[in-house]
């Protein structure tokens, strides 16, 4: 399989044409991206790419909306639109390690130091009260200063100056734990910042699981064969040899530096906050690089972040539960379980193995198998009429959570909340639902009676 950028794009052209659509006319960074794409999806039911071929003030085209289809994730990973959980859950059952490579296209145009100068990025501005431009499509790529173990996720970045940037680091996460370990030694963190990347590349960034799974080779096993990966000028970190773009950065260590507001996938604007200081020591791309933006808190942003969650979630609650149906992420810190409950208490352990799987989620609803997880009025049901808030209700308080919960009383220190809406004894004990005979069902044929 190809692992670059414009051959998947090139291929999803081949398929479906209408999903690319080239914007010639001029376009201003600040708002005018996301705005399109949002109009587009809201008064035309339409989420398409978009390549914006003349940006003001930067020469580089804009790549965004990429991810805004199940369609188009599956077919990066080879598997239809129902199958995408299954197909990610044997990359990670099953990954493929990176191969270095000599050299790749990422490497034709090399600037350092002096010449670095982040103003020429497309400087954009995607949402009201947002500090300034941020790089939203940047993989972070790093080392564990204490061992041979490697993360790499997605992190946002406040441009501050010509070779500075502020990150956002996820308390508790992985590349935070690094960032914790280099600077109690004083040192700094080397991190490759990747920019536009084939989709399954993104997708295996975005792999929750151990701090000692490498999401590299769970981007291996989605490509079908070895992620090729170069190494940085300026470090020794390893980065994806066909990216469109890298900056080879380090995470500067006791620096911090004013970022936000910020408008997150929460669907709020949060405030500013002190975060860590980025310097960019090099910029390596592609002689005609493509800039990708993912559009933040819209189906861009949260497509590819569900089917990983998924799996995820899936793979914890299947360790507790084996007869788990169906797990599915619909809004932010929320999880839905559908399980076939064939012992008492099975719903409850479900709720516990979400909690343990993933520090975000805050909130999860457990059904029987016959509640589908992905109709929200069957879920809504399923809690009305199969749930006693006084028996049901599982609160678990002073947890760690996201620092992105608006909700929460400091930076994520929240409380989390379970629902057993299951049937209680049992689904086969508990008042029958009514139907149509399954008979008649099979029998009527609606162009009989309304052609």
């Amino acid at each position: 399989m190809a692992q670059d950028l414009r051959s998947f794009l090139d291929e999803v052209k081949r398929r479906r044409p209408a999903d690319v659509q080239v914007v010639a006319a001029p376009v201003d960074p600040a708002y005018e991206l996301t705005a399109l794409v949002v109009k587009l999806e809201k008064e035309r039911r339409q989420r398409p790419v978009l390549l914006f071929e003349h940006v003001k003030g930067t020469s580089f085209p804009v790549l965004t909306n990429l991810h805004a289809s199940r369609s188009r994730l599956a077919q990066a990973i080879g598997c239809a639109p129902d199958a995408t959980l299954q197909t990610y859950l044997r990359a990670m059952e099953r990954p493929v390690p990176p191969r270095v490579v000599a050299t790749g296209p990422v490497k034709e145009v090399v600037q350092r130091d002096g010449a670095v100068d982040l103003y020429a990025l497309p400087q954009i501005v995607h949402h009201e009260g947002d500090a300034g431009p941020y790089i939203t499509a940047a993989i972070s790529f790093a080392k564990d200063p204490a061992s041979e173990t490697w993360n790499c996720a997605y992190n946002r970045l406040m441009i501050q100056g010509r070779d500075t940037t502020s990150i956002h680091l996820t308390l508790g996460k992985h590349l935070w734990e690094f960032q914790q370990v280099a600077e109690q030694r004083g040192e700094a963190l080397p991190l490759a910042l990747v920019v536009g990347v084939h989709p399954a590349i993104a997708l295996g960034a975005l792999a929750i699981g151990s701090i000692d799974e490498d999401e590299r080779a769970i981007m291996g096993a989605l490509l079908g064969e070895p992620l090729e990966l170069v190494k940085c000028e300026t470090s020794d970190v390893l980065v994806p040899a066909h990216a469109e773009l890298v900056l080879e950065c380090e995470i500067l260590p006791g620096k911090r530096t004013a970022e936000g507001p910020f408008g997150e996938f929460t669907g709020y604007s949060l405030g500013e906050r002190q975060r860590e200081v980025v310097k960019v020591r090099a910029v390596t791309r592609r002689r005609d690089a493509v800039f990708q933006d993912i559009t933040v808190a819209h189906l861009d942003h949260m497509l590819l972040s569900t089917i990983p969650m998924e799996a995820n979630l899936y793979r914890a609650v299947r360790a507790m539960v084996p007869s788990v149906r169906a797990v599915r992420v619909p809004a932010p810190f929320t999880c839905y379980v559908s399980i076939e409950q064939r012992l008492t208490g099975q719903a409850k352990n479900a709720i516990m193995a979400v909690f343990g799987a993933d520090l975000y989620m805050k909130r999860v609803v457990v059904v029987d198998h016959d509640v589908d997880v992905f109709d929200d009025r069957q879920v809504t049901w399923a809690v009305a009429t199969r749930c006693q808030p006084d028996r049901d209700l599982t609160v678990i308080t002073h947890a760690r959570g996201s620092d992105l919960d608006p909700s929460s009383r400091e930076d994520g220190y929240t409380a989390k909340w379970g629902v057993d809406a299951t049937a209680k004894p049992s689904l086969a004990g508990y008042t029958p639902r009514h139907r149509v005979p399954p008979a008649v069902w099979e029998r009527l044929r609606l162009e009989d009676f309304l052609p």
